[in-house]
């Protein structure tokens, strides 16, 4: 038996999901969320060398993926001399790509629960693969706009799959600096892509960065054969509600759970726990096959999969991340299918290879991002939670989310301002696209994070729904920037007006949400079915 309390819990605590009993530290290192089985072959239990190579994979999988897919900005002037396009319709071969990637992921994750993450990973990487070919010999706009959309609906599994494997492969306290690192990877993607295209595409013709793209295609397949076993795993659940909430949802003094328990269970469930392997396992030798064992309720996952996405998008704490990942998202497209039209017009008339090294503020931004989101916002939400006597509740992140909030709105109004007024180049670069590359990495990863935390059993569809919204909000950039910005009497300062409150006016609901809000939202959900499907899966 534990030993005597030092202590009991001397406040109410109300065990709705996303509301966890931590170590007093607040860093949660004996508190294993979710608790892993015994089975060595459990990714939870696999060790941090099997771990990081699965998370290897999926973060070079996923930057080749997007850099295809979002990096062909910088070869604008060169499309639109070959195939004699206007803005609009150049910026519409970066919006199909940018619409097909969100919706695509409606299939993507039934499909990823049905037959397994490996795989559909390896067969969408055929795909891809197939589709870069397609872009490297197009003859005209409606061949190559037909592959770019195509290419969006295979490169989708980057949007959902990584996010699934991370819920898969770490546990709660360890999600924010994974997640972090995982937007980092989509976005140093987008980001480095159009240094690339750019580069080769003034020195050897576009078509040779499809190339380029199609031989880096084949290196995802064979990464992926050999280095991203099956993460789904099935597990028993009993371990993690052995310490229920009373009939009231309420655990008080008077329950006196005590300390010791509180950071390591009670005797029975300890060595249940100590049975697992954890650090110590490693993938088995089926999870390292093609293709797994069709689960038997395959029919019941297409209904689920696809139903759920819709179901949740009404979540309000679902949809606000959702949101949240759009605004800069949004906005590093802004700069991105904009940077053509500007920097190779007078005043600054740069070549195709000079718009695409504009890219490399993003870079920068989003390497200063890795370094500080994740960590940074764990760090906020484990001083919370110790100051809440052991307690984390979900909101705690969303603190963090203050300083880059202000980092975003300057990118946005110095972005446009310098556009408008022709600022000297090192300006615009330094103030708008680094700054909003810092954004990009850091605003959506806690709030994804937070929503996870809230809602785990669904991860892969809350990446649904957030890449729904931001791609849908994306796609329209492609039909009104242009012309709002030419029409317009404030030139490109009304469009980033627009923008602005796109980005700016989901934050402010951080606040409600923070302030007791999302913790009644998560007390009206306590009985969704959402929070059984990781039993199912």
């Amino acid at each position: 038996m534990a030993s005597q309390p030092e202590a009991v819990v001397s406040q109410d605590v109300d065990l709705v999901p996303g509301t966890e009993i931590m170590a007093e530290s607040g860093r949660a290192k004996k508190a294993l969320v979710p608790v892993p089985s015994s089975d060595p072959h459990d990714p939870l239990n696999w060790s941090t060398a099997w771990k990081l190579t699965v998370m290897a994979s999926q973060w070079l999988f996923t930057w080749i993926s997007v850099t295809g897919a979002l990096s062909i900005a910088p070869m604008f002037p060169l499309l639109g001399h070959e195939f004699k396009l206007n803005n609009n319709q150049l910026s519409l071969l970066t919006g199909i790509t940018v619409i097909t990637l969100g919706f695509a992921n409606f299939i993507i994750v039934p499909l990823s629960n049905i037959f397994g993450r490996r795989a559909v990973s390896l067969v969408f990487a055929v795909f891809i693969m197939l589709t870069c070919i397609w872009e490297a010999v197009a003859t005209s706009h409606r061949s190559l706009l037909a592959a770019r959309a195509l290419n969006g609906l295979v490169c989708a599994t980057s949007e959902s799959i990584p996010v699934q494997m991370i819920a898969d492969v770490f546990f709660l306290h360890e999600r924010g600096f994974w997640t972090g690192l995982y937007f980092t990877g989509y976005f140093l993607g987008a980001f480095l892509g159009p240094v690339m295209s750019g580069s080769i595409a003034a020195h050897h013709g576009w078509q040779s960065f499809f190339w380029l793209e199609t031989g880096l295609s084949a290196f995802a397949i064979f990464l992926t054969a050999l280095t991203f076993p099956e993460t789904r795993f099935h597990r028993n659940n009993d371990l993690a509600k052995s310490v229920p909430p009373s009939e009231s949802g309420v655990l008080s003094a008077n329950s006196e759970i005590e300390k010791g328990e509180i950071e390591q269970g009670t005797d029975s469930e300890n060595s249940s726990i100590l049975a697992a392997p954890v650090g110590k396992g490693r993938p088995s030798r089926q999870q390292f096959m093609p293709f797994q064992k069709v689960d038997s309720r395959w029919k019941m996952f297409i209904v689920r999969d696809t139903w759920t996405p819709v179901k949740v998008f009404f979540n309000p704490i679902i949809f606000w991340a959702g949101l949240m990942l759009a605004g800069p998202a949004d906005l590093v497209l802004f700069f991105n299918i904009t940077e053509s039209v500007v920097f190779a017009a007078p005043p600054y008339l740069f070549t195709p290879q000079q718009v695409g090294y504009t890219n490399f503020a993003f870079v920068v931004g989003a390497l200063i991002g890795l370094a500080t989101a994740g960590p940074y916002s764990d760090w906020v939400a484990a001083r919370a939670t110790k100051k809440n006597k052991g307690i984390r509740e979900a909101e705690m992140r969303l603190p963090a989310l203050w300083f880059y909030m202000i980092v975003t709105m300057l990118s946005l109004l110095l972005g446009a301002v310098g556009y408008q007024r022709q600022w000297s180049w090192p300006l615009i670069i330094i103030f708008g696209y680094g700054l909003a590359g810092l954004s990009v990495t850091t605003v959506p990863t806690i709030a994804i994070a937070y929503a996870i935390d809230c809602y785990k059993p669904i991860s892969g569809e809350i990446m649904v729904v957030a890449t729904v919204c931001k791609n849908f909000i994306a796609f329209s950039y492609s039909y009104w920037i242009f012309d709002l910005a030419h029409t317009s009497k404030d030139g490109w300062i009304t469009p980033a007006m627009v923008i602005f409150a796109c980005t700016v006016g989901p934050a402010l609901f951080a606040f409600p949400l923070y302030y007791g809000f999302g913790k009644k939202i998560r007390r009206w959900t306590r009985n969704s079915d959402l929070h059984r499907m990781e039993e199912m899966i």
